[in-house]
C-alpha cells in the first residue's frame, strides 16, 4: 500500500480581511512512484529539498506532481521537479500558463488511477478546477483535500473566497464520505470521525 507524509505544513493567516501569510501543505506518496501533492509558496523550495532529503530523496526522485489548483500559494517550485510528470486540471480559458511539455491535463480527472493506490477526484467550490488526491493505506484512505477543505475547522463552513459555495460543500461531503483521514491544504492532517 502507499504511504503519505506531511513535508511542510500549510499556513493561511489572517488578520481581519488582510491575508498575512498563505501556503499550501506539501505532502510526499510513496508507492510505484514518488508523489509531491502541492508544491507550496515562494519561500518553501529549499524547505522541499531540505525535506526530502530526509527522505533519502532528490527533486529528481519524484515522478509526479499533483496541484489540486491553480493558486499561486500551491503552484510555486512545480521548476525544481525536473522529471515529474505534472497532473493539473485547468481551463484554457481566462490566464494562460506556461506548463512544461510533460503536463497531463486529463479531461476526467474523476477517479482518476496515477499510481497504484493513488488516484484523483474532482472538488470543485474552491475553485472551478479543482481535484483532491485519494492515497489507499494501512491506516485507511488518506484524501489531500488541497483547498477543497483548506483546515479542519472549515469543515461544514463555508470560508470567505469560494468560486462556488454549493459546490464547496458537496465537494466536502465527497471527501468526508471516502476519507479515514485528511490532509487540509493549510493545516495539520485530521481524522474522521465518522
Amino acid at each position: 500500500m502507499a504511504e503519505v507524509k506531511v513535508l511542510i505544513e500549510g499556513v493561511h493567516e489572517e488578520k481581519g480581511n488582510k491575508k498575512l501569510k498563505a501556503s499550501s501543505t506539501i505532502t510526499l506518496i510513496k508507492s510505484d512512484k514518488n508523489i509531491i501533492v502541492d508544491t507550496g509558496s515562494f519561500s518553501d523550495g529549499q524547505k522541499i529539498i531540505d525535506a526530502l532529503a530526509k527522505d533519502y530523496l532528490k527533486p529528481e526522485d519524484i515522478d509526479i506532481v499533483v496541484l489540486t489548483h491553480l493558486h499561486i500559494d500551491h503552484t510555486r517550485n512545480t521548476n525544481i521537479f525536473s522529471n515529474a510528470v505534472l497532473y493539473v486540471k485547468h481551463s484554457n480559458s481566462g490566464a494562460k500558463w506556461n506548463i512544461s511539455d510533460t503536463t497531463v491535463e486529463a479531461a476526467e480527472f474523476d477517479n482518476l488511477q496515477i499510481a497504484k493506490d493513488v488516484k484523483t477526484i474532482l472538488t470543485p467550490g474552491h475553485f472551478p478546477f479543482h481535484i483532491s488526491v485519494v492515497v489507499n493505506t494501512q491506516k485507511g484512505v488518506v484524501v489531500i483535500a488541497g483547498d477543497a477543505i483548506s483546515k479542519k475547522d472549515a469543515l461544514g463552513n463555508i470560508p470567505r473566497f469560494q468560486w462556488n459555495n454549493e459546490e464547496y460543500l458537496r465537494s466536502q461531503k465527497k471527501i468526508l464520505d471516502i476519507a479515514d483521514y485528511i490532509i487540509p491544504g493549510h493545516g495539520k492532517m485530521f481524522k474522521v470521525e465518522k
